[in-house]
């Protein structure tokens, strides 16, 4: 017996039915193997012991401010030009100290230096939104200020003139997933030439915003080397370097020799960009304003 048109068409909506909820199931499944994957990853990478470590050095700092001008209060923000940080240092009682290089120390001692009180003079503020860096500029570069900041390497810098090299740290943290981000100047590891040219670095001492763009990204440079560049003058105009520590294969294959003691870097990643802009920091777009401050 025949079927009728009626039954023809029930059985075309039974079969698209089926159709329709077997998609639906795939759907589900992907979405939860893809929930479980990222899952997965966050449970591995959220107990990656430099990302962790990276984060806690930040809520140190937070939670530990130091004392006047002179400290890494958040409250305070009044830097101090470079004609006064000798009056200032001896007001305060702080010798700045140049020696340090941005080799990192022990978790526990960067812990310990992050939650000190000793006051460090407080130059200015570095920004660089692109790659999420925002960070205060203190007079020296001594285990202390790269724990809780990042250091100028030389005395009598005035901003927006000449030369300036600023060091921080690599915290490792360059590849950081959420709830992590990098911290310091960690985002140079993962920086290209290609990506990073003409991108602005913002530099303010409180008063005066400077712009800087990159013109140059030099991957990997000894550190004899570039304390060899630095006294040699290669352009005419305003520059500014931001230099980190590379974390490369002979890198970790030395810390994991020593046993995760000896974290000395022997090169460098060195971010330079020349001066395009000077404005008086009121005058700053909010959002980058918020990163000097």
């Amino acid at each position: 017996m025949g079927l009728n048109q009626q039954q023809v068409r029930q059985r075309k909506t039974h079969r698209v039915k089926a159709i329709n909820s077997s998609k639906k199931l795939l759907k589900i499944a992907v979405l939860l193997v893809l929930a479980l994957t990222f899952i997965a990853i966050c449970a591995i990478y959220g107990n990656h012991s430099q990302w962790q470590t990276a984060a806690q050095l930040s809520k140190t700092i937070k939670k530990h401010p130091g004392k006047s001008q002179a400290s890494h209060s958040g409250s305070i923000t009044k830097a101090v030009p470079a004609v006064d940080v000798a009056k200032v240092s001896q007001q305060e009682r702080v010798t700045p100290d140049y020696s340090g290089q941005g080799g990192l120390t022990s978790k526990e001692n960067m812990l310990k230096l992050a939650a000190s009180k000793q006051p460090e003079i407080l130059r200015g503020h570095v920004a660089m939104p692109s790659y999420q860096i925002s960070e205060p500029v203190y007079e020296g570069t001594s285990n202390h200020v790269l724990a809780i900041g990042v250091g100028i390497n030389a005395p009598h810098q005035v901003f927006g003139q000449g030369n300036i090299s600023i060091y921080g740290h690599n915290m490792g943290d360059y590849n950081a997933l959420w709830p992590y981000k990098p911290t310091k100047f960690s985002a140079l590891q993962n920086m290209s030439e290609k990506k990073v040219m003409n991108q602005a670095i913002y530099l303010s001492d409180g008063r005066s915003v400077y712009e800087y763009h990159v013109i140059k990204l030099n991957y990997g440079i000894s550190v004899t080397n570039y304390e060899a560049s630095l006294t040699q003058s290669s352009t005419s105009k305003s520059t500014i370097n931001l230099v980190a520590c590379l974390e490369d294969d002979a890198f970790w294959a030395q810390v994991k020799r020593s046993g995760y003691t000896n974290f000395k870097a022997d090169k460098r990643i060195v971010l330079t960009g020349q001066l395009v802009n000077q404005k008086p920091l009121n005058e700053i777009d909010t959002k980058i304003k918020q990163q000097l401050q």
